[in-house]
């Protein structure tokens, strides 16, 4: 049976301290996810890349610094590498936390920029289209009110499958590490589903890089953004949704099996770990870096970071361990694959998880 869409999702692929100095460097574990997932399954309708394309420069309390120019090289490599996963350059993108720490404080020379501008100057405007006024919602930041506004929700239809995409809200993310999605924001998401999806069973898919619920080596943990429960309720009157995240990633988040990223919610907004009963799918996208240095091939870049004085960072090598998701949509199901990028024991390129099936309802 041949899937009608194919997507792959690429997240938390942290561009981090010395690959951020100019000319940057792309971790190469989205290099070959790309590579990796186009020689097995062939050139994808869609790629989503779920947020945190850059963190820790070197410290997410003491950002602020990336020069732009530095910041749009990172992102054409970006956009240069996900493209070539897709048939026409489709590619949708959300903002991480770590994303909107950076950048934010300006000089005569260096103007303030937004950091999560995917839009506005391209390259979803181009491939995606233009969005109506009533097909986006969008906040100008405090800290940065000369920028182009940021988009805190949006909704595209890409060949027939409807998508929403929320970010997090600047001046959230400005003040804390993870940043909220506000209930305005939850507000418009709300009013867009109930627009899209009256009889509640539409296939949709809510793609935003915060979780709602996970799993932490296998036990199943809540967020802790202080309007998750509102998002819960939202979600949770629609059957066919799944909402698609990343966030948690890592050693802890990594799987054997692609069940093991899927979770679901019943119409009470209740967490189960099957489908019986349930209404939207919670879906984790996979991580393109872990945080443990046993973790990466014994590589890595000396540059800057933000210092003052070249300094070696292992962590920018080689993943061991890292993992991308497909979706498939067919008539009646959606199928979710897991894949790997590294040569971790368990975790090889060559071993492939389980795929899992959700059926429609």
């Amino acid at each position: 049976m041949k899937s009608k869409f194919k997507c792959i999702c690429l997240t938390d692929v942290h561009n981090q301290q010395s690959m951020l100095d100019y000319p940057t460097t792309l971790r190469e574990s989205m290099v070959k996810a790309v590579e990796y997932g186009v020689g097995e399954f062939g050139k994808f309708n869609l790629a989503i890349v779920g947020g945190d394309n850059v963190s820790d420069y070197p410290y997410w309390n003491r950002s602020c610094a990336l020069p732009k120019k530095n910041f749009l090289d990172i992102k054409q490599k970006i956009v240069d590498c996900t493209e070539r996963a897709t048939i026409d350059g489709k590619v949708l993108y959300v903002a991480g936390n770590n994303d909107m720490i950076l950048g934010d404080i300006g000089t005569e020379e260096n103007l303030p920029y937004n950091t999560t501008e995917f839009y506005y100057t391209g390259p979803m405007i181009d491939r995606l289209g233009k969005l109506g006024d009533s097909e986006l919602f969008t906040v100008k930041s405090i800290e940065k009110p000369h920028e182009h506004p940021y988009l805190n929700a949006f909704h595209y239809v890409i060949d027939g499958i409807d998508f929403i995409g929320v970010n997090i809200d600047p001046n959230t993310a400005f003040n804390t590490h993870d940043g909220y999605y506000t209930e305005e924001t939850i507000d418009w998401i709300d009013s867009k589903l109930n627009e899209i999806d009256a009889d509640k069973n539409k296939l949709i898919f809510v793609v935003g890089h915060l979780s709602i619920y996970h799993r932490n080596n296998l036990v199943v943990e809540k967020a802790k953004d202080k309007n998750i429960d509102k998002l819960i309720k939202v979600l949770s009157k629609h059957k066919n949704l799944f909402y698609l995240y990343g966030h948690v990633h890592g050693e802890k988040h990594c799987f054997t099996s692609t069940e093991q990223a899927v979770l679901f919610l019943n119409e009470k907004g209740e967490v189960l770990e099957t489908p019986n009963n349930s209404t939207a799918t919670l879906v984790q996208m996979g991580g393109l870096r872990p945080f443990n240095q046993i973790y990466y091939e014994k590589d890595g870049l000396t540059g800057y970071g933000g210092g003052s004085e070249k300094v070696y960072h292992f962590a920018t090598g080689t993943c061991k361990l890292s993992q991308y998701l497909v979706f498939e949509v067919f008539n009646d199901r959606v199928r979710f694959s897991l894949r790997n990028t590294g040569n971790l024991e368990n975790y090889e390129k060559e071993f492939k998880p389980q795929e899992y099936d959700v059926f429609l309802k």
